[in-house]
C-alpha cells in the first residue's frame, strides 16, 4: 500500500534535503508535492489528500498552524509531522489540538526523523488496515441481506455495490460458494384452485423450512424466492462444496414427505451448483438453472447446473433449420415476447412452432411433445405472473393437460394462448402506470429500508417482471436509480438545512454515517462535509 506525504517548508534547501536525504521509496512513500508556505500546502493537500504531512511553522503568507488549522476544518486526516526551532517549541505545542502527530526540533536530525516517518507510516497502515477489516465486516454482513442478494440474483446489482472489498480481501471479485435451486413440478396446476393469501402463506411455510433443514447442513445460506413455487438457495460457506448427493436426497426426502402432507400430487426438483460463483454471474446461473428443468425430464429430481453441455446433442436434434434456433430457446423468446409487450415477439415465436411441428410430425414427433408439453407449461405459469390469465381459464387449460393431447392439439393450444396474450397486452394496466406508481412508492418510502420484493408486491407483479420495466422504463436499475434519488435529496438537504450529517443520511435511507459517506463520495467525488461547505461558500 503506497502513501503520500506532502512536504512544506519555506526553505528551498530543507524542502530539497527533506525529499533526497530520506528513503522515501524504502519507507513506502512517493512524494505528492512540495510547498514553501501554508496556501500553497493548503492547495496541494485538498488536491492530493497526503497521508503524511511534514510541515515547517513559521513560513510566509500563512504560517504552520493556521494550515494545519484550515486543513482540519477540510476534513483532511492526515498525520502530521511539525518541523521547528527551538525557541517554537511551546508554540508548537499548539498544534497538539490538531491532531499533530509528532515533532522535530531544528537543525533536523534526519535519522531521527527516519524513524518517526516510519513509526507513523506503521500507525496509518495499521489503522487501515484495521477501517477496512471493520467495513468489510459491516458489507460482509449485508452480503446476507436478503434484498442485497435478490438484486444480485436478478442481475440489478451497480459497480458501487461490487466493489466493497478491501483489495487484500477481495481477490478477483466477490462471489458465493455455489446455489441450490428448487422447483415444484405441478405446482401451477394444483394451486390453481387457491386464494392468493392461501399460495403466500403455503410459499412462506416452505421458505422457513427451507431455511431451518439447511443451515442445519450449511450454517451459511440464504432463501430468496423469484416466483411461485421456486426458490433459490444462495450457499456461502465453502462446507456447502463437500455436501453428498446422499445428504441432498436425505433433505429431499424431508422436504417431500412435508410438501405432500398438504399436495401429494406435487413434486420437488434440485438444480444443484457446488462450485464458487461470481456474483455478477447469479443471473446468468438462475436462468441456466431453469433451463435445464425444462431439458431434463421431470423423473430426475437432482439435475446438476453443469449438465447444460451433456444436453448438447438432444438441443440439436430440437434445433429449428429456418434460422438454427435452439429448441430451448422458443422458452427465451417467449418469455421476452411477453414481459416486454413485444406482440411481434410472440408472433414469431407462433410461426416458428407451427414450421418446427410441421417438419417434426415428418420424422420424430417425441422431442416435439415435449418440447411443447413444457412450453405449455411455462406460457401458463408467465401468464399468471404476469397477470394475463383469469383462473378460469387456467383451469381449462390444465383440464385439457390431464387428457391426452395430440401433438397438433398441444400446438392448438398454445396457439391460442399465445394469440390471447397478444390481445392481454393491450388491455393489461400499462408499463407507463406501474412505473408511475413504483415511482411514487419510491418517493414515499425513501428513507425507509425496502427493495425489490416489497415494490413488486405492492405492485402485484413478480420481482423479475418489475425489474425489466424499470430498467426498460427509466433506462437505469432499481438500485441505481435508488441511490441516485437518495443522493439528490441528500444534497438537497444538505444545502438547505441545519440538521447533522447522520440525521440527512437516516433521512434517506442510510442508518450508518459512514456508509452513506461512502456513497455520496462515489457519487458526488466529495464527502457530505466537503459538499455542504462548498456550497455554503458559493452562497
Amino acid at each position: 500500500m503506497k502513501l503520500k506525504a506532502l512536504l512544506v517548508d519555506d526553505e528551498v534547501h530543507i524542502l530539497n534535503n527533506l525529499s533526497k536525504v530520506l528513503p522515501w521509496e524504502d519507507m513506502g512513500f512517493e512524494i505528492a508535492g512540495l510547498a514553501r508556505n501554508g496556501v500553497e500546502a493548503l492547495e496541494a493537500a485538498i488536491l492530493h489528500a497526503p497521508d503524511l504531512i511534514l510541515c515547517d511553522i513559521r513560513m510566509p503568507v500563512m504560517d504552520g498552524l493556521e494550515f494545519i488549522e484550515k486543513a482540519r476544518e477540510h476534513k483532511l486526516n492526515s498525520e502530521i509531522i511539525l518541523l521547528t526551532g527551538y525557541q517554537e517549541f511551546e508554540y508548537a505545542r499548539v498544534g497538539i489540538k490538531y491532531g499533530v502527530k509528532d515533532y522535530i526540533c531544528k537543525p533536523i536530525n534526519y535519522f531521527e526523523l527516519e524513524d518517526v516517518v516510519r513509526s507513523i507510516a506503521a500507525h496509518i497502515r495499521e489503522a487501515r488496515r484495521k477501517q477496512n477489516k471493520e467495513e468489510w465486516l459491516e458489507q460482509a454482513a449485508m452480503l446476507f441481506n436478503e434484498n442485497y442478494m435478490l438484486h444480485a440474483l436478478l442481475g440489478q446489482m451497480t459497480d458501487e455495490r461490487m466493489q466493497w472489498l478491501p483489495d487484500e480481501e477481495r481477490g478477483e471479485q466477490p462471489s458465493v460458494d455455489g446455489m441450490l435451486l428448487l422447483d415444484l413440478e405441478d405446482y401451477a396446476r394444483c394451486s390453481l384452485s387457491w386464494t392468493p393469501h392461501e399460495r403466500k402463506t403455503w410459499n412462506v411455510h416452505i421458505k422457513r423450512l427451507l431455511t431451518e433443514l439447511f443451515r442445519e447442513l450449511v450454517p451459511n445460506c440464504m432463501v430468496l424466492q423469484v416466483r411461485e413455487g421456486e426458490w433459490c438457495l444462495v450457499l456461502h460457506s465453502a462446507e456447502w462444496q463437500s455436501v453428498t448427493r446422499e445428504q441432498l436426497a436425505e433433505m429431499h426426502t424431508v422436504l417431500m414427505n412435508e410438501v405432500r402432507k398438504t399436495q401429494p400430487e406435487l413434486s420437488l426438483r434440485m438444480c444443484v451448483k457446488q462450485e464458487s460463483v461470481p456474483l455478477r454471474e447469479l443471473p446468468a446461473l438462475y436462468q441456466r438453472m431453469q433451463k435445464l428443468f425444462i431439458l431434463h425430464s421431470p423423473d430426475e429430481w437432482i439435475v446438476d447446473a453443469d449438465s447444460l453441455l451433456a444436453e448438447r446433442n438432444e438441443i440439436q436434434e430440437m434445433d429449428v433449420e429456418d434460422d438454427g434456433m435452439q429448441g430451448w430457446r422458443f422458452t427465451e423468446l417467449m418469455t421476452n415476447g411477453l414481459r416486454n409487450g413485444n406482440p411481434d415477439m410472440l408472433l414469431r415465436v407462433s410461426s416458428e412452432l407451427k414450421q418446427y411441428i410441421a417438419r417434426s410430425v415428418e420424422g420424430s414427433g417425441g422431442h416435439a411433445e415435449k418440447l411443447l408439453h413444457y412450453l405449455l407449461i411455462h406460457l401458463l405459469r408467465e401468464m399468471r405472473e404476469l397477470q394475463m390469465l383469469a383462473a378460469d381459464q387456467e383451469k381449462e387449460v390444465w383440464t385439457l393437460l390431464q387428457g391426452t393431447l395430440s401433438l397438433k392439439g398441444l400446438l392448438t393450444v398454445i396457439l391460442a394462448m399465445l394469440d390471447q396474450s397478444r390481445d392481454s397486452l393491450a388491455a393489461k394496466k400499462s408499463s407507463e402506470t406501474l412505473m408511475m406508481t413504483a415511482q411514487n412508492y419510491i418517493l414515499q418510502h425513501l428513507g425507509k429500508d425496502f427493495g425489490i420484493e416489497d415494490i413488486s408486491d405492492y405492485l402485484g407483479i413478480s420481482c423479475s417482471y418489475f425489474c425489466l420495466l424499470f430498467k426498460n422504463h427509466f433506462g437505469e436499475t432499481f438500485v441505481e436509480y435508488l441511490t441516485r434519488q437518495r443522493i439528490e435529496t441528500a444534497k438537497t438537504l444538505l444545502q438547505s438545512s441545519s440538521k447533522s450529517i447522520t440525521s440527512i443520511g437516516a433521512v434517506v435511507g442510510y442508518q450508518e454515517r459512514r456508509y452513506f459517506t461512502k456513497v455520496f463520495q462515489k457519487y458526488t467525488g466529495m464527502t457530505p462535509s466537503e459538499y455542504r461547505s462548498r456550497e455554503s461558500t458559493v452562497s
